[in-house]
C-alpha cells in the first residue's frame, strides 16, 4: 500500500484501521483461506480445505476451541454446558470421531424423570392428567408440560421432507408461534405452559418455521413419537451417543489435527475484501491475508466485526438483527440423603416459575449427586441481572423453596450463561416472526470473498451436525472458487 497524503489523512480519520494500528509495516501472514471461529463449523471447514491441499488459518477469539461445545471441566461432575447429544444420524460428527480416534459411548443427556411444580404445588407425573392445576383440555390433558410444544409441532406439521422449510410455500409459516398454536386449537392453559418452557423469547416473539424444521428432522430421521410423554432430549437420550471424557474432546482433537493452523486468542476486528483477496486484522494488530475468508461465528459475534465493503440488504439485516436466545445454568452438588427418597417424588423438576427445569443428571457410572438448573429465554435474561455468585445462591434458595426436601443438601458448584459468555452471545440463533423468509436464503450467500458458516446457516440438520453441515457447505463453495 502506497503511503500517499490521502492514506495518511484517512488513517487519522479512522478509515484504515490496519494503518492506525501500525500493522501495515508488519509482514502479513498469508494463507489460501482464513476461517474466523473454531467451533464445529469452522474446524470442519478447515479440515475439509486442508484435506484438499489448501493452506488454512483458523482465528479463534477465545482461549479454547469448540464454541458452544463446552465441557465444564472446571465444575464438579464435568457437565456439558452446551452440545451433548450426538444423534444416531449425525454422520459428519461420527465420521470425524472415527477419523480422529475420538471414542463415542452410547447414551447422552440422561436425566431422572420430572415432577412438576405448577402454581407452587408439586405434582407427580402420574397425577398430572387429572390434577386441578392442569387446565389444558381434550387431547392435551395427558401430555406432560415439557412435551406439549413438541406434540403440537409433530401433530400439525405440514412438512414431509427435510428441505420443505426452505421452499417458497413454507413462507406462510413464518408467523408467531402463538398464532399458529391458537390456529390449531391450543387451549389457554396449554399456551401458558408452553410459554413457560421456551428457550427463545415468548410465543409471540418467535417464528414457528424453524421449530417446524427441527421437529420434522427429528420425526423423519428417528421416527420419534412427539406424544411419547418425553421431550425431544429425553426421547433421544438412549439412542444418542456422547464423547467419552466430554464433548470438548472432539473439537480439541480437530484442532490438534490442524496443528498450528489454529490460532487462539485471536480476536478479529476487521475483515476487508478487495479484488485480489481478503485481509483480516486482529485486535492486537496482527494481519492475515488470503484468497477467501469464511466467517464461522454466531452473528451476534460477527456484528462486532467491521466488514469493509459492508453487507447489504437482507444479509446485513440478518447479521445485525437476528436475535440469540439465552440459556443460563446453575450447577449444584447434592449432599447427604437423596432428597427424592425423602419426598417420594421424581428427582428432576419442571417448573412454571423463574426456573424452567431442574434436571438431575444420572452419571454414566450411575451416580446421582448433581443438579442442573436451566433458565432459558427471557427468564434467563432476568436472572442474569444478578452477579454469578448471587445468581447461584438465589437459584439454590429457589430450588429449596420448590422442593423443601433439598434444604441444606445443595452446594453451588458452577454458574454459566451463554448470553454472557465471550464471543458467543447466546445459546442458539432464533428468528422473529417474518425474519426467516427474509434471511434464510440471502444470509448464506458469499459476499465478495467472504463466505458464511455456523449453525445459524443450517439447511437440513440440527444441533452439532448442523454446524458441521454448514462448514462443509462453505468449504465446498470456497474450493470451487479456488479451482
Amino acid at each position: 500500500m502506497t503511503l500517499s497524503r490521502r492514506t495518511v489523512v484517512g488513517a487519522a480519520l479512522g478509515l484504515y484501521p490496519a494503518l492506525r494500528s501500525g500493522a501495515l509495516w508488519a509482514a502479513d501472514e498469508v494463507a489460501d483461506v482464513i476461517i474466523v471461529g473454531a467451533g464445529f463449523a469452522g474446524l470442519n471447514a478447515a479440515m475439509i480445505l486442508a484435506g484438499e491441499g489448501a493452506k488454512v488459518t483458523v482465528l479463534e477469539a477465545n482461549s479454547r476451541v469448540g464454541g458452544r461445545a463446552y465441557t465444564g471441566d472446571h465444575i464438579y461432575g464435568t457437565p456439558e454446558l452446551g452440545a451433548s447429544q450426538i444423534g444416531p444420524y449425525y454422520a459428519r460428527i461420527r465420521n470425524v470421531c472415527t477419523q480422529l480416534n475420538v471414542e463415542l459411548t452410547l447414551g447422552s443427556n440422561i436425566n431422572a424423570p420430572f415432577v412438576f411444580s405448577v402454581g407452587g404445588e408439586l405434582i407427580a407425573a402420574k397425577d398430572w392428567e387429572s390434577h386441578p392445576r392442569n387446565d389444558t383440555v381434550g387431547w392435551e390433558r395427558p401430555l406432560l408440560p415439557q412435551t406439549l410444544l413438541g406434540a403440537y409441532l409433530g401433530k400439525f406439521s405440514p412438512f414431509t421432507e427435510l428441505d420443505d422449510w426452505l421452499q417458497p410455500e413454507a413462507e406462510q409459516y413464518d408467523v408467531p408461534l402463538g398464532d399458529w398454536l391458537r390456529g390449531h386449537g391450543a387451549s389457554p392453559g396449554a399456551l401458558r405452559l408452553m410459554n413457560e418452557g421456551l428457550v427463545p423469547f415468548d410465543l409471540n416473539g418467535v417464528s414457528v418455521l424453524t421449530l417446524l424444521q427441527e421437529s420434522t428432522r427429528g420425526r423423519l430421521l428417528s421416527g420419534a413419537d412427539d406424544e411419547s410423554g418425553k421431550d425431544r432430549f429425553e426421547r433421544a437420550a438412549l439412542t444418542s451417543a456422547h464423547v467419552k471424557g466430554g464433548t470438548s474432546r472432539l473439537p480439541e482433537a480437530m484442532a490438534a489435527h490442524l496443528g498450528d493452523a489454529v490460532r487462539l486468542n485471536s480476536q478479529v476486528a476487521y475483515i476487508s475484501s478487495h479484488d485480489t483477496g481478503v485481509t483480516v486484522q486482529c485486535l492486537d494488530g496482527r494481519r492475515h491475508s488470503a484468497d477467501f475468508c469464511i466467517s464461522a461465528v454466531p452473528f451476534g459475534s460477527l456484528r462486532r466485526v467491521t466488514i469493509d465493503r459492508p453487507l447489504t440488504g437482507y444479509q446485513a439485516e440478518a447479521v445485525n438483527r437476528m436475535p440469540n436466545a439465552n440459556n443460563s445454568q446453575v450447577h449444584l452438588r447434592i449432599k447427604g440423603t437423596p432428597f427424592w427418597e425423602q419426598d417420594g417424588l421424581d428427582a428432576s423438576t419442571w417448573t412454571d416459575g423463574i426456573i424452567n427445569m431442574i434436571r438431575q443428571p444420572i452419571g454414566y457410572d450411575g451416580s446421582r449427586d448433581r443438579l442442573a438448573a436451566v433458565i432459558t429465554g427471557q427468564k434467563g435474561d432476568r436472572i442474569d441481572q444478578l452477579a454469578p455468585k448471587e445468581r447461584g445462591e438465589f437459584i439454590m434458595r429457589e430450588i429449596e423453596r420448590i422442593r423443601p426436601s433439598t434444604k441444606g443438601k445443595l452446594e453451588v458448584t458452577g454458574v454459566h450463561s451463554w448470553s454472557e459468555y465471550p464471543y458467543v452471545h447466546g445459546c442458539r440463533h432464533s428468528y422473529r416472526p417474518g425474519q426467516a423468509r427474509r434471511f434464510i436464503h440471502d444470509m448464506i450467500k458469499p459476499h465478495d470473498r467472504l463466505h458464511f458458516a455456523g449453525e445459524q446457516t443450517r439447511r437440513l440438520e440440527i444441533g452439532m451436525e448442523s454446524a458441521m453441515e454448514s462448514g462443509e457447505r462453505a468449504a465446498i463453495e470456497v474450493l470451487g472458487r479456488l479451482g
